[in-house]
């Protein structure tokens, strides 16, 4: 699966607020899968706004299945 089909899949999986599918048109529409993250730094290249944005969902889904984010932080969150 490409990165593109699986933001895609994980918006859709995940996200169920109203309005949702509106955002994600405009996504798709827009340059949000070929923009690169920063015009001179970390992930300046095509496509590097997508890699970064699952970069950070990686990151967040990892830290808050860690004992120390659960127990000490009390950081329970649905997906």
């Amino acid at each position: 699966m490409n990165a593109r089909d699986r933001f895609i899949e994980i918006y859709k999986s995940k996200i169920k607020r109203d309005g949702a599918e509106k955002l994600l048109e405009y996504l798709i529409s827009s340059d949000f899968f070929t923009a690169p993250a920063s015009a001179k730094y970390h992930s300046a290249y095509e496509g590097g706004l997508l890699d970064h944005s699952l970069n950070v969902y990686d990151c967040l889904c990892d830290y808050l299945n860690r004992d120390v984010a659960k127990n000490k932080y009390n950081l329970n969150y649905s997906d």
